[in-house]
């Protein structure tokens, strides 16, 4: 699942901005979801439902 960061928020030790896209399990996607941290990226990237790079907005 791809989600877009919509607060800062740390993932795997590594601090990440608003605007950097995750491919993660879409359980941990949900949950970041439904807790305001991040939105859904639909069509940003294919999920291979392994950890993808980190996707930072400007890249």
């Amino acid at each position: 699942m791809n989600i877009e960061l919509l607060k800062p928020h740390t993932h795997a030790g590594t601090s990440l901005a608003p605007g950097d896209v995750l491919d993660i399990d879409e359980a941990t996607g949900r949950w970041l979801i439904g807790a305001g941290v991040a939105k859904a990226a639909d069509g940003l990237q294919e999920s291979t439902g392994k950890s993808q790079p980190i996707t930072r907005k400007g890249d």
